[in-house]
Formats: structure tokens, C-alpha cells, sequence
């Protein structure tokens, strides 16, 4: 049978290399000594075929290079590219060493890169200069020697294939690179000697605008050797005339979208405001590959807020801005009439980009970043809000009150970084005064609303949420005090909204938890919440029953009318108050239900209702508004209170079905932007809980199986999700190191290196060097980071002190105290997040660890400050003794939709 099988395997091969040769020859030994080597036996003989094919079918050369190679797929891969690709040339290797780096870097590489980036012998081998570019020509560059290349670059081969030119590169390390130094160190002589050009001259220019040194690596020496390049050929006539282009290209590069739309798949009146942008043009060459723009493009893209690196800076001519101008005043004219469209947002934010670095007036400044917030709104990942903010940040210091709207759009997305969310705050911060000698009010109340939701949704990067609270406590008092007059009276009028508006901000940060309620009550001046919160409420009824007379304000008061078209282009009032008071019924909701508790301190079965009421209320209101998005995370947080009124494990299916309906819908509306794949990953979580928890486990499996790409969208709820299914028997689950890279910023400081030296990314010196590092200038932080990596280590004095420290917060714990180990007490302490401590509960209970579970919940049930997540907590220590018990099943079930 092994004889018939390895004959089979063989006449496979023989018919793959004929297949891929074009040949009709017998290849039957070379197939079988492919056949004999260690893996990769198709794609070996799928690169013999394409050899022969190059050289016309003769199968010497091709016989010798498998018999040169050892049996090793990647050597065989190699040979290949310097044998047929590059012709065994070391001119050739020379010539197309930097296109080839950068493919290994960075992916597929636009044709016309490989032609600005290529190397030329004028006696001696140099790079073409950029100033020699800028009359050039994609035809007066292009070589024939170059052209195979150039069209092998620009595909995404094989991961073998990718990983070979990798390791030829030296990405892998000196150590893989011996595979193949041997036969081809002419090869990877030429690539060294491009890099070391490359790092020299774009070190250079990143040490010329300050760029730390340990930043001046080959990836961004490379993105600015080729930036520098393409801002030159972006000079010459065939390319500069192709500014629509380019602006509908940087557009879709800086949102986070790497496929261009055709005009045969958009709506008539789309395809028409977009014009002549949707048409290829030269640029194309050098940023696009059949339509699509691939990674080297979208990092070139990035580096546009650096001046000095800014390829667009050819763009930023007169005749290029007024042309631009007039282009976004069209679509500014067309959006007044029927909204946004996406694709019209990311132009708009092209025109913008290529004005950031020019100079032009305020007025065009106004209406250049009028359009920035709709593009930030429809990013296709989190990440990219960032480099929009920065590319604009030019406009912005022109037009901050613009800027400003920008800000708060970018702030309401769920999955921020750090990063990005650190660089909102600081420049609200510095822009903070200029918006204050302003004599309009609504750029007040839009940074009102840009510090709470920071201050609300990233409590781990904002470390000082009281000097957040703060700020936007200043804002508002200012608000307050220019409204003054008008909010004391009965009827309704600009001042008298904008009063409301700004409160509206300031107490959905108070109503959000008690820790951030007594900052804000504090520095706002705020009375009893639900006394102000239910007068704000009415006041926002009052104005979206009355729509005459919020037309009436919208035409005569220009501040309230530039506040309304901030939010909505068509200049609906209506509209506009209507989603405001929408989303503070869901604010609302949210407060009923974290206080959804009887004075004997169980969950309240009648404040559940009110509050999943309240939910299915905000969910309707969002339906009539069409905000697909919001509709289905209220209608998800309805059903999600009902699971927690639930008395038994037999009323959760009837509860919990709704979420099919739920996941259809999400299906039915999803869209590809950050917002509606946040939303979305939120929902199938939900959905793949439900199913798991209603034993439906086969469809389960299959949807998790198909899907998990979206739950990874939100990488703490996909990790909560799947230890979640975990606890029946569905998927893998998720591991500590896992567990610790998601959740990092949801972790103390001080316990980092313990958990870091856990899960063997440290040694336990290192671990102690770490703490050095973290708390160099805070001698008592440092020794306690100590303490806790002693204690994870196994020390037993360590391991004590963590224990007082439990003990002290929750005298109850002394039995499990006695039998927790140091990686349980690290992880029970080291969460900073209720939402860290159930995925450190549930890791403990899928490695079926009891009291560890236990110790979790009656620490959260003392460390956390809203009554019911207290609860929650609570029953899980009371009620897991059993893992497999019902009881502890409900517990963790509550928790997990409490928190998703």
C-alpha cells in the first residue's frame, strides 16, 4: 500500500511541474527526487515547472538545482530567485536589492516603486537621487532586465516563498540565513549592501528630524528612503496632474481601507460626486496594485504628518488647493441634501490631507476639516484614527473649534490604543485655551464631550481621571456661565440647549461608575444625579417634541446652527436632538441597571425590568433613527439585564434566544467599519454563549469556527468569549500568556513583570530588573513589584504579604488564602478592571481551579465599586465550590454578560 501511495504521490508531482511548465517532456525523475524531500513537495515542484517554463523546458539546470538543495524546500525557493528571477546576476541582485527588501518587509511592491528605488551603474552602483526624479517618467525609468522582477514584486507569493525571501533578508536573523550562504552569498551580499545604503541614508533623515535612534531601523529608513522618492516623482507632469487621485488613494489608505471602489459598484450619485478620483492615473503605479492599495503604500501614507517626509508635499500648490476646494465645496453641497456617503468621506479626507501642508485661508481650512469627523467615524480599524488626527493636526491648529469635532468623533470608538487615546487628551489639553477665547459656545460642549468619553471609556489610559474630570469641569462651567440667562428660563433657546447638551456629557461621566460620580460632583458643581439627569432628560424632550421651534433656533442662532450641521450636514435639528436624547436614555439605563439592587443588597428583579425597559426603549428610539449600530447594542444590553434576573439555569434559553434574532440582524446591517465590526464581534459573542449555553454545541463550533476573525476584532471580548465556551466544552479557550497581551492595560503596573515572568517571557532576575525600570524613580513601588515577583516565583514569605493584603480588604478569604498558590494571589490583585477579573476568573475555571474562581469573586465583590457588579462577584464565590454545578454555571454566565 506505502509503494502504491508514494507512486501515486510521484506521478502527482510529474503532473503538477507539467502542469505549471507548459512542457510535454517525461519529468518522472525529477518529480521523484522531489518526492524525496523534507515537505513542501508540491510547491517544490510547482517552482521546477515555472523553471523550466523560464528557460525552455530544459531540465538540466533544474535537475541540479534539486540536487544542490538537499532536500531543503527553502533553498530550492532560493535558488529559484536568484537563478530565474534574478538570472544569476550580481548587476541584477544590486540593481533590484532595495524592491526586494522592501517586498520582505513590507509585502507586495507597486510597480513603479521598484523602478524610483532601484540602483543604477554610473561607473559605480548608486541609488537614483530624488532630485533626479522629478522630471522622470514611469517610461523613462522602466528597464527590460527589471520588468520580470518588477511584476513578481508586486504579487504576495507562498508563505514559504515570502518566509525564504525573509530569511535571505536577514528579518530571521544571521541564524537562518546559514541555510543559504553558501550557494548565494553573492545574493546576500547585494541585500546587505542595500540595507546598509538604505540605513545610512534614511537614518540620516530621521536623525535630522529628531527621531529617537533605537526608531531608525531598516523599516522606517526603508519607508523614508522610498518617501523621499515618491515626493519627487510626484513632481513630474503625468503624476502631478493626478491630485484626485490621490487624494481618493491617501484617503482610503489613512481609514484603513486597502480596496479602492469602482465606479460600476457604487450608486449613481456617488460615482458622479466622485468624478474623475475613481479613474486610474499614473499615480497608480506607485501606490495601487490592481485597484487595491497594499501595505508599503498605507505606511508611506502614515508618514505624512512628518513634513519633511510628506509625499503629497508636491500637492500643495495654488492651482491644486483652489481646485480641491472647489471639489470639496461640491460635496459639501451634495451631503446637505442626502448625508455622508463613505467613499465621499475618505475623498474629502484625501482633499484635506492635501491641504494640511499648504497654505490656505480659514475659511477653506473650515471647510476642509468640516469633513474630517464622517471619515474618522467610518475607519476601518482603530488604528488609523491616530494618523488621521496627526495628518490634520496642521488644519487643526488653524481651525481648532473644527478640530475639536474630529477629536470627540475619534473619541466614542470602544478599541483605542494608548497611543491614540493619550494624543487626544493632550491635544484637547493644548487646544483647551484657544477654544475658550472663542466667542462660539458649541466647540465648548464638543470638548466637553470629548473628555467624558474618554474619561468614561479608557480608565487605563487616562491614569488621572480626576485631572480629566477636572478639565472637562472647567469647559462646562464656562458653558454654563455664557448660558447662564437662558437656561433659568422656561423657554427653549440656543443657550438654554447648549446648557443641556454640555450637562448631558458631564453626567453620563458622573452616572458611569461612583469613583468618577465624586470627581465630577465635585469639580461640576453637580447636585443629586437622577434630580439633574431627569431634568436634562426633559429639557431634550422638550426640544425634540417641539421641532418648529428647534428650526426656529437652528435659523436664527448661527452657533446652534453650526453645532447641529457638526453633527448631522444636513442640518436636521430634529434629528439630531432626537439620537442626543437616544443616547442618554441608554445612559440612563445603564445606571439603573448597575444599581439594580434591593437594600438587602440582592439583585432587584423589578429595577432589572425597569432597566431592560429603559434598554428596549433606547432601542427603539435608535431603530426610527436608523443607527443600526446603537439599536443593536441597546436591544443586546435588554436582553443581557433580563439573563441577570434569571433564577435558574431553565429559564435562560427562553431569555437568551433573542440573540439569534440579534446575530441576524448584525449580519443583515454590518458594515466594514470600526464601529459596526466592534459592534458586531460584540453581538456573536453573545450569540456563540448562548448557543454553547443552550447545548446547542455544533453550531457553536461551526460558527466560531467561521467567525472567529470577527470576535478577534475586540480581542478582550474574543478571550472572555472563548473561555467562556470553553466552560462547555466549545473551542480551545484561551492561555495565560494570551490572557496578559490582551488585557496588559488593564493590569497594574507593579504586576506586569510577575506576570510577564509567568507566562516565560522573563526570567525571574529579569523580572526584577523590569521592576527597576517601571518604578526607577519610586523606590516603594519598586519593592512592592518585587514582593509580588518573589511571590509568583514560590517565595512563601512574599506569598504572605499578598495575602495580608487580600485579607485586610476581605477577612472572609483566610480559608482560601490558606490553600492559594503565588500565580493564583498575583492574578486575583493584579487586575485594575473588573472586566480583567472575570478573564483571570475564567482561566482559573477552565484549568478547573475552584477556589482560585472563588477567591476572584469574593475579591471583586470587595474591590469593585458598582453594587451590582459587586453582587455578581459575590454569588460566583458563594456558589462555585462545584465548577460543574448549575449554580456556579449561572454565576459565571451573569458575570460574562454583565461585562461583554
Amino acid at each position: 500500500m506505502s509503494e502504491l501511495y508514494e507512486r501515486v504521490d510521484v506521478e502527482f508531482l510529474h503532473e503538477v511541474v507539467r502542469q505549471y511548465s507548459g512542457c510535454e517532456g517525461d519529468y518522472s525523475k525529477l518529480a521523484e527526487k522531489i518526492a524525496q524531500f523534507n515537505g513542501e513537495y508540491t510547491l517544490v515542484a510547482k517552482y521546477a515547472g515555472l523553471w523550466l517554463r523560464s528557460n525552455g523546458c530544459k531540465v538540466k539546470n533544474v535537475e541540479s538545482a534539486v540536487e544542490e538543495t538537499k532536500k531543503e524546500p527553502k533553498l530550492f525557493l532560493a535558488h529559484y530567485i536568484w537563478r530565474v528571477l534574478l538570472r544569476s546576476s550580481g548587476d541584477l541582485a544590486r540593481k533590484a536589492a532595495v524592491p526586494l527588501l522592501l517586498h520582505a518587509y513590507f509585502g507586495p511592491v507597486p510597480e513603479g516603486m521598484t523602478y524610483i528605488t532601484k540602483a543604477v551603474n554610473y561607473g559605480v552602483w548608486r541609488f537614483l537621487k530624488p532630485e533626479k526624479l522629478k522630471s522622470a517618467s514611469l517610461e523613462s525609468l522602466r528597464e527590460d532586465e527589471l520588468e520580470p522582477i518588477a511584476k513578481w514584486l508586486i504579487q504576495r507569493h507562498e508563505d514559504l516563498v515570502e518566509e525564504t525571501l525573509r530569511d535571505l533578508a536577514g528579518l530571521n536573523g544571521e541564524k537562518a540565513r546559514e541555510l543559504y550562504k553558501k550557494a548565494l552569498s553573492d545574493l546576500i551580499k547585494a541585500l546587505d549592501r542595500a540595507r546598509d545604503e538604505v540605513l545610512k541614508e534614511g537614518g540620516k533623515i530621521l536623525a535630522e528630524l529628531n527621531v529617537p535612534e533605537d526608531d531608525r531601523g531598516m523599516e522606517n529608513s526603508l519607508l523614508a528612503f522610498v518617501g523621499g522618492r515618491l515626493a519627487a516623482i510626484f513632481k513630474s507632469g503625468e503624476v502631478r496632474h493626478c491630485w484626485k487621485r490621490v487624494a481618493l488613494i491617501i484617503g482610503h489608505a489613512l481609514a484603513g481601507y486597502h480596496v479602492l471602489p469602482r465606479r460600476e459598484q457604487l450608486p449613481e450619485d456617488v460615482a458622479e460626486a466622485l468624478g474623475d478620483a475613481l479613474e486610474t492615473c499614473a499615480v497608480d503605479a506607485y501606490l495601487t496594485i490592481d485597484g487595491e492599495i497594499p501595505p508599503l503604500s498605507t505606511y508611506v501614507a502614515q508618514l505624512m504628518s512628518t513634513r519633511e517626509l510628506n509625499i503629497l508635499a508636491p500637492y500643495a500648490e495654488a492651482d491644486i488647493i483652489r481646485a480641491a476646494r472647489k471639489s470639496a465645496e461640491e460635496l459639501l453641497a451634495r451631503w446637505r441634501g442626502r448625508g455622508v456617503r463613505l467613499a465621499e468621506a475618505f475623498y474629502a479626507l484625501g482633499l484635506a490631507t492635501l491641504a494640511a501642508g499648504a497654505e490656505v485661508d480659514g475659511e477653506m481650512t473650515d471647510l476642509l476639516l468640516y469633513t474630517a469627523p464622517f471619515a474618522v467615524k467610518g475607519v476601518a480599524r482603530p488604528g488609523a484614527v491616530f494618523t488621521i488626527l496627526a495628518a490634520l493636526r496642521p488644519l487643526g491648529e488653524k481651525a481648532p473649534h473644527r478640530y475639536v469635532v474630529a477629536l470627540a468623533a475619534a473619541s466614542e470608538l470602544e478599541t483605542l490604543n494608548q497611543g491614540t487615546t493619550l494624543y487626544i487628551y493632550l491635544a484637547l489639553q493644548q487646544l483647551e485655551d484657544r477654544l475658550l477665547e472663542t466667542e462660539r459656545i458649541w466647540p465648548l460642549v464638543e470638548a466637553v464631550r470629548t473628555y467624558s468619553n474618554l474619561v468614561r471609556r479608557y480608565p487605563e489610559h487616562i491614569k488621572s481621571r480626576w485631572k480629566g474630570a477636572a478639565n472637562m469641569c472647567r469647559l462646562y462651567d464656562e458653558v454654563r456661565k455664557r448660558c447662564a440667562e437662558a437656561a433659568l428660563e422656561s423657554v427653549l433657546s440656543a443657550q438654554r440647549l447648549f446648557d443641556a447638551i454640555a450637562k448631558v456629557y458631564v453626567l453620563a461621566a458622573a452616572l458611569h461608575s461612583n469613583e468618577l460620580a465624586q470627581h465630577v460632583q465635585k469639580y461640576c458643581d453637580l447636585g443629586d444625579l437622577v434630580r439633574e439627569a431627569e431634568s436634562v432628560r426633559t429639557t431634550l424632550e422638550e426640544a425634540a417634541t417641539h421641532l418648529d421651534e428647534l428650526r426656529k433656533i437652528a435659523e436664527s442662532d448661527a452657533d446652534f446652527a453650526e453645532w447641529v450641521t457638526a453633527q448631522s450636514p444636513t442640518g436636521d435639528a430634529g434629528f439630531v436632538i432626537e439620537g442626543l436624547r437616544t443616547w442618554f436614555t441608554y445612559v440612563l439605563a445603564n445606571y439603573k441597571l448597575d444599581h439594580a439592587i434591593d437594600e438587602k443588597g440582592e439583585l432587584d428583579e423589578k429595577k432589572l425590568e425597569e432597566a431592560a425597559e429603559e434598554f428596549e426603549k433606547a432601542a427603539e428610539m435608535r431603530r426610527k433613527l436608523k443607527q443600526w449600530d446603537n439599536y443593536l447594542i441597546a436591544r443586546g444590553r435588554a436582553l443581557r439585564t433580563r439573563i441577570l434576573a434569571a433564577k435558574s439555569w431553565g429559564e435562560l434559553p427562553a431569555i437568551a434566544e433573542g440573540f439569534w434574532d440579534l446575530w441576524r440582524e448584525a449580519e443583515e446591517h454590518r458594515k466594514p467599519t470600526a464601529w459596526d465590526l466592534e459592534t458586531a464581534a460584540h453581538i456573536l459573542g453573545e450569540y456563540l454563549v448562548y448557543l454553547a449555553a443552550s447545548d446547542n454545541k455544533e453550531e457553536a463550533v461551526k460558527l466560531l469556527k467561521e467567525r472567529q476573525w470577527l470576535l478577534n476584532y475586540r480581542p478582550k471580548v474574543s478571550v472572555n468569549t472563548r473561555l467562556m465556551l470553553r466552560l462547555f466544552s466549545v473551542g480551545e479557550g484561551a492561555r495565560l500568556k494570551e490572557v496578559v497581551d490582551v488585557f496588559e492595560s488593564l493590569i497594574l503596573p507593579a504586576f506586569q513583570p510577575a506576570l510577564l515572568m509567568l507566562v516565560g517571557r522573563l526570567q525571574r532576575d529579569e523580572a526584577h530588573k523590569e521592576c527597576g525600570k517601571l518604578f526607577n524613580a519610586q523606590p516603594s513601588e519598586a519593592e512592592l513589584c518585587n514582593i509580588i515577583v518573589a511571590a509568583a516565583a514560590g517565595d512563601r514569605v512574599a506569598a504572605e504579604i499578598l495575602k495580608s493584603v487580600i485579607e485586610k480588604v476581605a477577612p472572609e478569604a483566610r480559608p482560601l488564602l490558606g490553600k492559594a498558590d503565588g500565580r493564583t494571589l498575583v492574578e486575583v490583585l493584579a487586575p485594575m478592571h473588573s472586566q480583567a477579573q472575570l478573564v483571570f476568573m475564567l482561566l482559573a475555571a477552565v484549568e478547573g481551579r475552584s477556589d482560585a474562581v472563588r477567591l476572584h469573586g469574593l475579591w471583586g465583590s470587595a474591590a469593585y465599586g458598582e453594587p451590582l457588579a459587586r453582587r455578581l462577584f459575590r454569588a460566583v464565590y458563594e456558589n462555585c465550590g462545584d465548577l460543574n454545578s448549575e449554580e456556579c454555571r449561572m454565576a459565571l454566565l451573569k458575570l460574562y454578560y454583565y461585562h461583554i
